[in-house]
């Protein structure tokens, strides 16, 4: 359990973000229809969002919805409880691999997070989540950081702001040490995030890529999310703050040079059934 929440929350707020998410929910809970009741496990939940727009849909579609939120973040659960509120949702403070659960679930949300682990890691929790899963319960995973996120015409943006910001943290920080490659930075190719939940039990009915066009504000956001931050600059867990606002101080100039308005990002998006 950690002891202060991770700043991705500015970013998850950011339109864009809750717009491709709200698609991932749409997808899968439109594969639920006409279920009257149904229970759901939002995976790694953080502060909620998942579950508040899959709430939403489930009363447009007419489903009773329960929903279990888990993480490891007891502040974020915190959040989510705040946001969300009490009314059929239930918080837990748990590991995906290691669920303690005894009943099963019609369906798993596991968003924006499953990157985050190393490949042992991904391997149990996608296992662990089948588990808990029924006969025929769907599962959905999206994710932003793998290989094939950059379409090509954002390249020159991304090569342009790293230099730029690599700059501006050796003036911050000089003589600095480079930190370990982030996980988040280890991108795996969607064919790769295909052959995980397959082998985790899972027979594949939707996958596509979903292109998402970022503001400047959500630009900013994300670089206040310290994973991404150490894994975009290599700097150390002491230098993350730095990475941090060094990466935001150079983003406006990188978009004007470019004459930019938006940044092209893709999304991956699975949706499977459990065999």
């Amino acid at each position: 359990m950690t002891d202060q929440l991770q700043s991705f929350d500015p970013f998850a707020k950011e339109l864009a973000y809750v717009r491709v998410n709200e698609r991932l929910i749409d997808r899968t809970l439109r594969r639920l229809k006409g279920c009257q009741q149904v229970a759901m496990l939002d995976v790694a939940a953080g502060t909620g969002l998942m579950t508040g727009l899959a709430h939403e849909r489930a009363r447009q579609l007419g489903i009773q919805l329960q929903s279990t939120l888990i993480d490891l973040d007891g502040p974020a659960l915190q959040i989510a409880r705040q946001e969300v509120g009490e009314t059929g949702a239930h918080y837990v403070i748990a590991d995906a691999a290691h669920l303690p659960f005894v009943h099963q679930f019609d369906v798993a949300v596991f968003a924006n997070s499953l990157h985050l682990l190393d490949d042992d890691a991904k391997r149990a929790a996608l296992q662990g989540v089948h588990q808990v899963l029924r006969p025929g319960a769907v599962l959905a995973v999206n994710t932003t950081f793998y290989d094939g996120a950059y379409p090509e015409e954002s390249k020159p943006f991304y090569s342009r702001w790293i230099r730029r910001a690599v700059a501006e943290m050796n003036r911050r920080v000089p003589n600095r040490s480079k930190g370990e490659r982030a996980q988040a930075m280890e991108s795996l190719p969607a064919e790769g995030y295909r052959q995980l939940v397959e082998c985790a039990g899972f027979e594949i009915a939707e996958m596509r890529e979903r292109r998402v066009l970022l503001s400047q504000s959500a630009v900013r956001a994300i670089c206040g999310y310290k994973n991404f931050a150490m894994g975009a600059l290599h700097a150390t867990d002491e230098d993350a703050e730095q990475a941090s606002q060094a990466l935001q101080v150079t983003v406006r100039q990188t978009f004007r040079d470019l004459k930019m308005h938006y940044l092209p990002r893709n999304w991956l998006e699975i949706i499977a059934v459990r065999a």
